[in-house]
C-alpha cells in the first residue's frame, strides 16, 4: 500500500510539472523586438489637438501593456508613425418627437499607422488605418460634450494600435 500512494505522489507531481511547462512570466511577444518609439503623430483633420490627444492614449496604453518600453526615436527598435486622417461625428439616435433632430452622436477618429525597424528601415507593421470612436448624449453644449468624450475615443484607438504592434510581432 505505501507503494501505492508513493506511485500516486509521484505520477500527480509529473501531472502538475508537465500541465505547468507551457506556461512563463512576462511578455509573450518573440519578435525581437523590445522597445518602441511613437514620435508625435500628424493630424491631417480640422479638430485641433486630435494629435496630442492620440499620442499619449498610445503611449499611456504601451505603458499599461508593458509587453514593449518606450523609448525615444534615437534608441527604440521599432518607430511606430501616425496621422490621423478622419474625425467623424455621425448622428446615432434621433429625438422621439423629430427624427431628422440627432440626440446622440458617434464620433469617431480615423488613423494611419505604421512602424519600422529603426536600424534596417524593415517595415514592421504596414500600412493599417484603425478608428476609435464612442457616443455622445447632445446636450446644450455641443463642443463641450465632444471634447470630454476625446480622451474616451483616443484611448479606443490606442487599444487597437497596441492590439496591433504586440500581436502582430
Amino acid at each position: 500500500m505505501n507503494r501505492r500512494v508513493r506511485f500516486a505522489a509521484a505520477l500527480a507531481t509529473l501531472g502538475a510539472w508537465l500541465g505547468c511547462a507551457g506556461y512563463h512570466l512576462g511578455p509573450v511577444s518573440n519578435a525581437g523586438y523590445k522597445s518602441v518609439a511613437v514620435p508625435m503623430f500628424k493630424n491631417k483633420t480640422l479638430k485641433p489637438q486630435l494629435e496630442a490627444q492620440v499620442t499619449n492614449g498610445i503611449l499611456k496604453r504601451l505603458q499599461a501593456d508593458g509587453t514593449l518600453r518606450v523609448e525615444p526615436a534615437e534608441v527604440a527598435d521599432v518607430v511606430l508613425v501616425g496621422e490621423i486622417v478622419r474625425y467623424r461625428r455621425d448622428p446615432f439616435r434621433s429625438v422621439r418627437e423629430d427624427a431628422n433632430k440627432p440626440r446622440e452622436y458617434r464620433i469617431s477618429i480615423e488613423a494611419q499607422i505604421e512602424s519600422h525597424d529603426r536600424l534596417t528601415g524593415k517595415t514592421v507593421l504596414k500600412p493599417t488605418v484603425v478608428t476609435g470612436s464612442a457616443e455622445t448624449f447632445i446636450g446644450t453644449d455641443q463642443q463641450s460634450a465632444e471634447n470630454q468624450l476625446l480622451p474616451l475615443i483616443a484611448d479606443d484607438l490606442a487599444k487597437r494600435v497596441v492590439t496591433l504592434l504586440v500581436e502582430r510581432w
